[in-house]
């Protein structure tokens, strides 16, 4: 069967298998949603029985079928469920032992942000045991384009995501260095998109450098960032590109935990 390919154990009630695999199929559908015909097809199921597996999932509230179209999509019961995984898989929590992980290892300032509508709300801190080190504080806030955190995000967005931040916030100059042009903020962009990393290079704050990697969560979706921050004259860019692979190893140990299913591969969104 078709479906059989979707998961990679088989279930051993086979209706759950093929609801399953039902559920992939519409998922992957567009707003206007599938018809039972594509279902039936996608699936290698028969109308028959998609038809008697979709009934129940609607009943259950899986899946809403349109009155118009009759095509389906999934339903409210799937976001009631992720919210409570949300809840339970609480990211700061998850995050925290890598965290501290990564801060040994670099011994310099190690910061979790979550991504907000036009900046990013850092949530966690962890100092070095250097002397001199970069802030550690939770609680603020980080500008997209200027920061490695906000540049690990925004590599990975596409270019309407992206527009939105540029006409809402514009790229104001923070230092001498920080990129205020669109065209070239985007090429820098796209090279961190293939590094799988991003670097600040005293771009926010004069003296602090930066290298930063992103987070997705259970659906595929960049939910957070972390990144290694210091004195960009022991941080330098050298030291950021030997340290980066550490960066981009952690962010996908919290992907994992988050339930990401493509760790450890860089993924476009």
């Amino acid at each position: 069967m078709v479906y059989q390919k979707r998961i990679k154990k088989s279930p051993r009630i086979q209706s759950l298998g093929r609801a399953n695999a039902i559920l992939d199929v519409i998922a992957g559908a567009d707003e206007t949603g599938v018809s039972l015909s594509s279902i039936s097809k996608e699936t290698g199921l028969n109308k028959t029985t998609a038809f008697n597996l979709l009934a129940s999932l609607v009943t259950l509230r899986f899946v809403d079928q349109d009155r118009v179209s009759r095509n389906y999509r999934l339903g409210f019961r799937n976001l009631e469920l992720g919210r409570l995984v949300q809840q339970r898989l609480h990211i700061s929590n998850l995050a925290r032992p890598v965290l501290a992980d990564l801060c040994r290892k670099t011994n310099e300032t190690v910061n979790l942000g979550l991504p907000d509508l036009y900046d990013l709300l850092v949530i966690d801190s962890l100092r070095g045991s250097q002397i001199l080190h970069a802030t550690a504080t939770a609680g603020w806030r980080s500008q997209y384009h200027c920061t490695a955190l906000g540049k690990a995000c925004m590599s990975l967005w596409n270019s309407t995501m992206r527009q939105s931040v540029y006409d809402n916030c514009g790229l104001p100059r923070q230092t001498a260095n920080t990129i205020t042009e669109t065209e070239l903020l985007n090429i820098e962009l796209d090279g961190y998109r293939d590094m799988g990393y991003a670097m600040d290079i005293e771009e926010n704050e004069v003296g602090v450098n930066g290298v930063a990697s992103s987070i997705r969560d259970g659906l595929g979706e960049i939910c957070a960032a972390i990144s290694v921050s210091g004195p960009a004259n022991r941080l330098t860019e050298q030291t950021m590109t030997a340290i980066a692979p550490m960066v981009v190893t952690a962010a996908s140990r919290i992907s994992e935990a988050m339930g990401d299913q493509e760790t450890g591969q860089f993924r476009r969104a």
